[in-house]
Order: structure tokens, then C-alpha cells, then sequence
């Protein structure tokens, strides 16, 4: 398995690995609630799925609110491509958002989005709680199943069994005050 890791002049390391899963967030610029209708969010969705699967990464699990995601997703053999990919999602997501809110000017929707690669079980089935936990956390609902902009909710409904079992998990520390 190819690992490449790259330095930065003002980012910190990071670490591509070939078919390894990754914990991925993104945030709207200044926390502003760009994804607060439905159709809004389902755009997004739509375009967050079309770009993964344009690069070859499959998304495994996610949640967006209203002001940023987080997935968790499977790098493909050429993991580099992680930040064109998420270019072209936060790209394409971008210009329809000031297109349809009537955003005029050379106004920045996305701010940035920050990754790691998940290296070991626990970490990986922590990431997958906190997605699923995260609509609860931010109060938008009471439980992950009555949120239908993640992946649980869809999860919640074909796949019982394996839903409902217990992982190890590990606390795990993510910025994630919007």
C-alpha cells in the first residue's frame, strides 16, 4: 500500500494513503446558514456525491447541517485527489448557492475543510458516532434517525440490525462549533 506524505509552508502534514478511509469537514465561510431550506441542502448533497464519485472516493457516512458536513469516505488508489475533489464539490455547490440565494459580488461560500486519515478501528468507529450523533449535538433534532440530511437516517431504515449493535468507540477531539 503507497503512503505519500507531504509537507507544507503553511498547512500542517498530511498523509495520503491508497484505499484508506478518511474523516472529512467542511464549514460555509463565517458559519452563515447557506443550507437552511431543504431543497438547499439536497442541492448540496447532490453535489457533494456527484464530485466524490467523479474522483473515484466513496462516501461511506455523513451529515450536513446547515452550515457544514462531515464524512467519512474511502480513498481510491490515487488519495491526491482529495483536494480537487473537494475543490470541485465546494465549487460547483458555491455557484448555485449565490445563484438561487441571489448572492451577487465575488462573495466566498466555503471557508476551508480539514481531513485526517483514519489509521485505526476505534478512530474510525468514533467518526461514524460523531456523524451520526452530530444533528443531536447541534440540537437541530432529538434523535439521529429524525434527520434526513445523513446518512443514519437512511441507514436507520435498511439496515437495522447492523445499526443498532454497539462499536468501540473512542472520545475524539473535533472542532466543531458552528
Amino acid at each position: 500500500m503507497t503512503e505519500i506524505y507531504k509537507t507544507y509552508q503553511h498547512n500542517p502534514p498530511h498523509l495520503f494513503k491508497e484505499n484508506a478511509k478518511y474523516f472529512i469537514t467542511g464549514s460555509t465561510l463565517n458559519r452563515i446558514r447557506y443550507f437552511d431550506t431543504d431543497p438547499t441542502k439536497e442541492k448540496v448533497i447532490h453535489y457533494m456525491f456527484t464530485s466524490f464519485n467523479h474522483f473515484n472516493w466513496t462516501i461511506e457516512d455523513w451529515v450536513l447541517l446547515e452550515n457544514h458536513y462531515h464524512i467519512v469516505a474511502d480513498a481510491p488508489e490515487n488519495p491526491e485527489t482529495l483536494s480537487r475533489m473537494i475543490n470541485n464539490f465546494h465549487r460547483f455547490s458555491g455557484l448555485w448557492i449565490k445563484k438561487h440565494k441571489n448572492i451577487v459580488g465575488e462573495s466566498q461560500i466555503w471557508f476551508n475543510y480539514w481531513d485526517s486519515c483514519i489509521t485505526y478501528e476505534s478512530s474510525y468507529f468514533s467518526r461514524i458516532h460523531y456523524i451520526w450523533q452530530n444533528p443531536v449535538k447541534h440540537g437541530y433534532v432529538e434523535s439521529p434517525e429524525q434527520w434526513k440530511f445523513g446518512s443514519y437516517f437512511y441507514r436507520d431504515r435498511k439496515e437495522t440490525e447492523e445499526i443498532s449493535r454497539q462499536y468501540p468507540c473512542d472520545k475524539i477531539k473535533i472542532k466543531d462549533d458552528f
